[in-house]
């Protein structure tokens, strides 16, 4: 369809050859469709969009009546904005039969308009073809009552929901995190990095899939030296919950996290990062100052060493009695039962509500990197479920691992669920709402056992 709407508006005499080629480097440098980068080089809008809708079948609607056109409060209710900012699309009326008309910049998204369909309960969606700016303008004036969306339209290579400015293959928004994928084919290919570095690392509107690089590493790189063997032979462990998954570290920090299992030594955690001891040395006590990991040295053998065992057939010692027993014990008669004793038992206080959480949060993360070492990492999703689930503040995590499950694992329903739940626990924030409608659009057209259409 690419190079068919090109042709025809040059056909039409509409655009020239030059204008066409410009057209298409914009669209293999920004992502955008053909007819979007035509319109911003400034192309008229009109006979751009009249071409589409004879492909798809249908009608359009210009910017110019777009901004003019009113829309029922009663309408604007029953659609939810969330519904509306994830699918691109503004509502435009329902007529007697049930038919709902919409704006839409990509009505060839078939399974879209039946879950539009299916949401908001009528019997057939009739989509109109428009420009994406000019929906999202719509949106601003009619769900946000922004009378000057249109004098003021949001660019296309903006955030939709944030503004933040995003490129071409992003993911997400590394401000709001907000999906920005809209088509299966658009999802970036997988990568293999850990549960734990991808929760705890800032979020990339690309999902970085290689090894980040230390902090100054040109000016702290140390190789000529290394540590005795006591220190190299130290044992990492972590040593906060969840929560600093809330906090920004490096990207570098959560890779070296990712290894730390409570098992592995300082050595051999130097030894898979390629880095020198002393290196990951600073980098473990840096971590440690912040109360995010703690170092421990391997009990020697000698204090490790279990007593004899008796020989065979002998009897084991008795344990020694304290003197000061010995000496209160008061003398009784033979079978006479010993005195009851004077104890008087205290009822255990009860924990309070952040040691319960604590005992619930700490140790999750390296539960979670022993498990995903060991290849469950479907239990390992699981116990994170759980232990965000603890958190006061649980909705971030819940969309971070979304977006993580649905990039490294395609699993659209497991995605779908924490997004929903983040949506719940915090319905003021948008975001959430919106990357459940994206991943529920994703996963209908990735399940579509039909040909669909090819991108234009």
């Amino acid at each position: 369809m690419v190079r068919k709407l090109g042709e025809q508006l040059v056909s039409d005499g509409v655009l020239t050859p030059e204008l066409l080629a410009r057209a298409l480097e914009r669209q293999k440098a920004t992502g955008q469709k053909l007819g979007e980068c035509l319109v911003r080089l400034g192309l008229d809008e009109t006979p751009v969009l009249r071409v589409l809708a004879q492909e798809f079948k249908t009608r359009f609607v210009s910017t110019a009546k777009l901004a003019q056109v009113r829309i029922e409060p009663e309408l604007i209710e029953r659609v939810p904005v969330r519904l509306a900012e994830g699918f691109d699309f503004v509502p435009l009326r329902v007529d007697e039969s049930g038919v709902l008309y919409i704006a839409i910049s990509e009505p060839q998204r078939q399974r879209a308009i039946e879950e539009i369909c299916r949401t908001v309960g009528v019997e057939r969606v009739l989509p109109f073809v428009a420009v994406r700016r000019s929906i999202r303008a719509a949106i601003r004036k009619h769900y946000y009552a922004d009378p000057q969306a249109f004098e003021h339209m949001p660019d296309d290579d903006a955030c939709p929901h944030c503004g933040a400015p995003i490129q071409a293959g992003d993911f997400q928004c590394d401000r709001c995190e907000l999906l920005l994928v809209r088509s299966p084919e658009d999802l970036p290919p997988r990568d293999n990095v850990s549960l734990v570095r991808s929760l705890l690392s800032i979020p990339d509107r690309q999902l970085a899939r290689e090894v980040p690089s230390p902090p100054h590493h040109e000016k702290t790189r140390v190789a000529s030296y290394s540590l005795d063997a006591v220190v190299a032979a130290q044992i990492p462990t972590i040593a906060a919950g969840l929560d600093i998954a809330e906090k920004a570290l490096n990207p570098f920090e959560a890779y070296i996290l990712s290894f730390v299992d409570g098992r592995t030594s300082l050595a051999d955690i130097a030894r898979i990062t390629a880095l020198s001891e002393v290196e990951l040395h600073a980098i473990f006590e840096s971590l440690s100052e912040r109360g995010i990991t703690r170092v421990t040295s391997p009990k020697p053998p000698s204090a490790r060493r279990s007593p004899p065992a008796p020989e065979k057939g002998s009897a084991p010692a008795p344990a020694p009695a304290p003197a000061q027993a010995k000496k209160a014990a008061p003398a009784r008669a033979q079978g006479q039962p010993p005195p009851p004793a004077k104890e008087e038992r205290q009822p255990a206080a009860e924990p309070r509500p952040a040691d319960r959480n604590e005992d619930v949060t700490q140790g999750v993360l390296q539960l979670v990197v022993l498990l995903e070492r060991s290849g469950k990492i479907d239990e390992a999703v699981e116990v994170l479920d759980r232990g965000i689930s603890q958190l006061p503040k649980p909705a971030p995590l819940y969309n971070r691992l979304g977006m993580i499950l649905l990039n490294q694992r395609r699993d659209y329903a497991k995605a779908m669920e924490l997004f929903q739940k983040a949506a719940d626990l915090d319905p003021d924030n948008t975001t959430y709402m919106m990357n459940l409608y994206t991943v529920l659009s994703l996963k209908a057209d990735a399940t579509n056992p039909g040909k669909r259409k090819a991108k234009r």
